[in-house]
């Protein structure tokens, strides 16, 4: 197992909050991996970077090459995701970009056929009006093309459906590539949905979606009080969303397309992380991964207000491509956001969260990758990435934002490894990586201090991690 912070040596002043992270890994070449952060271009420039490796993780450098420029100051993206093709060697990415117009946000999906070339990513889509595009889990290669899906909340346009959606190519190594914007809720709830939309697709043509249809809302945005009550729904398509009628193949008994895995969850959905346990802006986390070696089966992970268990994860597995899902959690995690799924050529199941523990000034946060073991899913392997402080470096502090650690994480496997990004107070305090950790960054394990290239104190701040795990 490695376990690497991410910034590189020439970055060693850098105070940054550099959440929200995501990663891809290249499955023809699997030393070659891209991270991605809130991370602004360090020249200064008009293009966002993104963290490249090229002998498997080990050591990272910053290549600024992402098209997202705000007018006086750095170049940063909004939320980003990325994924190779599992063939064709290209690189795919779903970002908010900026300047986007006032109160709008903007979408961008991005290819780059070498991510280690200074040549700017292309951009392949631009619009207004939608929220947390996601990529990872969605390309997939069929008929020598690249089949490309990005979830996002479409914004711009509610009545009479909802806003998850699914932005579609069926050619997106096509000079000219045409996406098409698919909504994937038949049925109407408040005028919109969760923020997360999340595909999974196989080679055979299966895709998969998973997001949280709102049915209603309470409280204030504004105070910081709002509760959303939602259904946790799964549509599929068999064809790629390549008919007349897509991701309508997955019915709920009601006939509605698309299936209703848990009704009437609650969960608060935060304007701000100030004064919420962890600094976290809680608002719904969830994840869905098929097996790569048999489509049938798939695994949907989602966040919900428990009575005994307050903010809870919950791990589900279904055999018939989501027509039903196991009665009990596969594993059931209190105090738990960001879950990624991946599952890798063996068919075992990788699950990432981090999880809240303590209370007041001791609160941590734990990062933890489980691995299950065995086919009945009774055993399952826990490895503890990392425990390091919640209350520190603090959101409404200098240069923090919400949200904190993130609205999500990253994992992927490749063959029969898993590979991940998490993002975490950065003290170089070799306790709060139980499992080991290498920092590329100047610092002094013995003092747990961070240094500028100088030697000076550098203040502690949020930094993307990377790890993986060799099977």
């Amino acid at each position: 197992m490695t376990v690497v912070n991410i910034i590189p040596r020439s970055l060693s002043g850098e105070t940054n909050q550099d959440s929200e992270p995501n990663i891809a890994v290249n499955p023809q070449n699997p030393n070659e991996i891209v991270a991605t952060a809130f991370t602004p271009d360090p020249a200064g420039g008009n293009l966002a970077p993104l963290y490249v490796s090229v002998d498997g993780g080990k050591t990272w450098s910053l290549n600024s090459i992402i098209p997202s420029a705000i007018p006086g100051r750095e170049a940063i993206t909004g939320d980003i995701s990325v994924a190779f093709s599992p063939i064709s060697n290209a690189c795919y990415a779903g970002i908010l970009a900026f300047p986007a117009p006032p109160k709008e946000t903007r979408l961008n999906i991005l290819r780059a056929t070498d991510v280690s070339s200074s040549n700017p990513m292309e951009v392949l889509s631009d619009r207004n009006g939608v929220d947390q595009p996601f990529v990872i889990g969605g390309v997939s290669h069929i008929g020598g093309t690249d089949r490309v899906y990005v979830g996002d909340n479409d914004l711009a346009v509610k009545a009479p459906t909802t806003t998850s959606t699914i932005d579609v190519s069926l050619d997106a190594l096509k000079a000219k590539t045409i996406f098409k914007s698919l909504r994937v809720d038949s049925v109407a709830g408040t005028g919109q949905n969760g923020p997360q939309v999340r595909p999974a697709c196989h080679s055979d043509g299966s895709v998969y979606v998973a997001f949280y249809r709102w049915l209603a809302q309470s409280g204030s945005w504004e105070g910081n009080t709002l509760t959303i009550t939602a259904d946790v729904v799964v549509v599929r398509d068999d064809n790629g969303a390549s008919g007349a009628t897509p991701f309508t193949d997955l019915k709920d008994p009601d006939g509605s397309s698309g299936r209703r895995v848990a009704a009437g969850v609650t969960f608060p959905f935060n304007s701000s992380g100030a004064g919420v346990p962890g600094q976290q802006r809680r608002g719904g986390d969830i994840a869905i991964a098929v097996d790569p070696t048999n489509s049938s089966a798939l695994y949907l992970a989602w966040a919900a207000v428990e009575p005994a268990t307050g903010y809870t994860l919950h791990l589900r597995r279904s055999d018939d491509r989501g027509v039903t899902w196991s009665s009990n959690d596969l594993r059931t995690i209190q105090e738990a956001i960001n879950p990624a799924l991946a599952v890798n050529s063996a068919g075992q199941v990788g699950f990432l969260y981090q999880q809240l523990t303590g209370s007041g000034a001791s609160q941590r946060w734990v990062t933890h990758f489980r691995q299950s073991q065995d086919a009945t899913f009774a055993n399952w392997s826990d490895i503890v990435l990392a425990s390091v402080p919640a209350n520190a470096p603090l959101v409404n502090g200098p240069g923090g934002f919400d949200p904190y650690i993130g609205d999500y994480v990253g994992m992927v496997s490749v063959g029969a490894n898993f590979y991940g990004a998490f993002c975490a107070n950065n003290t170089p305090d070799p306790t709060n990586f139980p499992s080991g950790v290498t920092f590329q960054r100047n610092h002094d394990p013995t003092t747990h201090r961070l240094l500028d290239l100088r030697g000076n104190d550098v203040a502690v701040s949020i930094d993307p991690f990377f790890f993986s795990i060799t099977v």
